[in-house]
């Protein structure tokens, strides 16, 4: 073989190669669908609090089956709609759907609004009310929809490229509340707002994308990724904090009087916190971001715990804490009542953007009445209670 096509040869192998690495790593990089979302939400004051997300649309496609109306509903199998219902029951739901949606209003929502609650696939909540926003993404007849919103009153005004419907209207806010004061509509994507400065927050050139942030990039990575879960599992719902916020705001530096302080008095908390022996349990190292996230495939289901930190010792310190807690950890709203006793705990520690992602899985058994929704915003969530900065 000539000299002059052992170089041809050697680099067409170097451009194969590197063209293959180059392949892997966008496919391991590219963001799913949370991750998308997160690339349209600005980095901001609001954002840095809570993000919830949800995604009925791909439960559905892992049910295998198309909802577009209550009505659908009751032409499923009973064995479908038991399915259905263990996870998206208003009571006890392990899918996120927020008032945004108007999913438990469905016949005047469309009537009122054009929207048809089914047709969302994915949503994210950014904040909490007031100070809140939606991203609500599916297939939507945005003129239907500007047409009934023309009717209710909404004035529009053009703020850049973005058109954004705004009104005070009484029938509007009777069914709403105030969370369609403000929206901004197209046929795949509707942001809505109760505010000229919730909506401003999140128009295009309010900031950085909140996913292009590296903390926030590692937690998504353990969320959608496969690490302590096994593969073929699809991501439904989480919720996303920023670390000071959760530890800070949400657990505070006493968790059960967070929990159950408005309804215990003073002896009753002291009894329950003697109960549960809470002197007694080590706090989490503090961490820069966390989340809890629900996934599951047609038969498995699982909770999924992700915290991000910047030192390994710390990470491995948390993950030692975390999985010795949560198999004996007593509910603060059920009386101490061992939630997670007989699951299965898996965790492993990955790195991503140069950050140690710890997640922790729990595999939910075949009945169980635990919403990791319900121990959120009950902040009955003292296993994730950090030391103080």
């Amino acid at each position: 073989m000539s000299r002059r096509l052992i170089r041809i040869v050697l680099l067409v192998n170097i451009i194969l190669v590197t063209f293959s690495a180059r392949s892997a790593y966008a496919a391991q990089t590219a963001p799913g669908p949370l991750g998308g979302l997160l690339n349209q939400v600005p980095d901001s004051n609001i954002s840095r609090t809570v993000i919830w997300y949800g995604s009925l649309g791909d439960f559905e496609r892992l049910l295998g089956i198309t909802l577009n109306s209550p009505s659908d509903f009751m032409k499923l199998s009973r064995q479908q709609q038991t399915a259905y219902l263990l996870d998206a029951n208003q009571t006890g739901k392990q899918i996120y759907y927020s008032p945004f949606s108007g999913l438990d209003k469905y016949a005047t929502w469309q009537k009122t609004f054009g929207i048809n609650p089914y047709s969302i696939d994915r949503e994210v909540t950014v904040g909490g009310s007031p100070n809140w926003y939606a991203l609500l993404v599916g297939k939507f007849q945005s003129s239907a929809i500007v047409a009934a919103l023309q009717k209710l009153g909404y004035k529009s005004a053009q703020v850049g490229n973005v058109t954004i419907y705004s009104s005070d209207n009484g029938q509007a806010l009777r069914l709403a509340g105030s969370v369609y004061n403000r929206l901004v509509v197209s046929d795949t994507q509707i942001i809505a707002a109760p505010s000229d400065p919730a909506i401003q927050a999140v128009l295009p050139g309010s900031g950085n994308p909140l996913g292009a942030d590296p903390t926030y990039a590692a937690l998504v990575s353990g969320l959608e990724g496969t690490a302590a879960i096994p593969a073929g599992t699809q991501l439904l719902s989480a919720a996303v904090f920023d670390g000071s916020y959760l530890i800070d705001k949400v657990i505070t530096s006493d968790p059960l009087a967070a929990s159950v302080g408005k309804t215990l008095n003073a002896n009753q908390l002291a009894t329950l916190r003697s109960q549960l022996a809470l002197k007694n349990e080590k706090l989490l190292p503090r961490y820069k971001a966390a989340a809890i996230g629900y996934r599951r495939t047609q038969k498995d289901r699982f909770f999924t715990i992700v915290l991000v930190y910047d030192d390994p010792a710390m990470a491995t310190q948390a993950n030692q804490i975390l999985t010795d807690r949560l198999p004996r950890y007593g509910s603060f709203q059920q009386n101490g009542r061992q939630l997670f006793a007989g699951w299965s705990v898996t965790s492993k520690i990955t790195a991503a953007n140069n950050l140690q992602v710890l997640t922790v899985a729990l595999q939910l058994p075949a009945q169980t009445d635990v919403s990791w929704i319900d121990l959120i915003t009950n902040h009955d969530i003292g296993f994730l209670a950090a030391g103080s900065q």
